[in-house]
């Protein structure tokens, strides 16, 4: 008994880590996501934003939705992600540090006003959860494996993101990237918390992440 509480509290540990090493590539605190923080305590800026955010929701409605709940389920719903978060992805693709052709040239095409524009209207609306139905065992996974990074309702932090309410088809296809070490996004962290997930356990897991609010 001692040896496996040993190997649990190991392996508590390694994730708390873990989640300590997410933050200093996915968010630095850059002057982009400080204007981003002043434009969200002013309710009067977050007005003039999100309206501003108009001219090119038009683009981004075609994948992420109107209100940003994706209408392809291989795309994640940008609706209700914390803000820092997205800032610094919408950022990464346009400096070509997130590599996918189509959304590095989109991105852009943006300034840092429109960046932090889009941000606060995407993240000011209310994600729809994607998914109609629940996983007990995706649940247990989730408690055991996700939460101490990703807090236990599964909206992340301001430097980890929201997971609750993603489409299931484009959770499955990350975490298994993850695991696999397939993707061009490769963080020890989430390798660690991936490594032995079997496909069934990764689509109990995304079924149950997918139904949460």
């Amino acid at each position: 008994m001692n040896r496996i509480r040993t190997s649990l509290l190991n392996a508590i540990a390694i994730l708390a880590a873990g989640c300590a090493l997410l933050a200093p590539v996915w968010a630095q605190e850059s002057t982009l996501d400080k204007t981003l923080k002043k434009v969200l305590a002013d309710p009067a800026a977050v007005r003039q934003a999100a309206e501003g955010a108009k001219k090119f929701n038009f683009f981004c409605a075609n994948c992420h939705g109107e209100n940003g709940n994706s209408v392809k389920n291989d795309v994640p719903n940008l609706a209700g992600q914390n803000p820092s978060y997205l800032i610094t992805q919408i950022d990464l693709f346009a400096r070509g540090k997130r590599r996918y052709k189509f959304m590095q040239d989109s991105m852009n095409m943006l300034t840092d006003a429109d960046k932090v524009n889009l941000t606060v209207y995407y993240s000011g609306n209310p994600v729809t959860p994607s998914g109609q139905r629940s996983s007990a065992a995706g649940k247990a996974l989730f408690a055991d494996r996700c939460a101490i990074c990703h807090q236990a309702e599964a909206h992340g932090t301001e430097t980890i993101p929201r997971l609750a309410g993603q489409h299931q088809q484009y959770l499955e296809v990350s975490i298994k990237r993850y695991r696999d070490r397939s993707g061009e996004r490769i963080y020890e962290a989430m390798s660690r918390m991936t490594a032995g997930l079997t496909d069934v356990e990764i689509t109990a897991l995304a079924t149950y992440l997918s139904s949460l609010p």
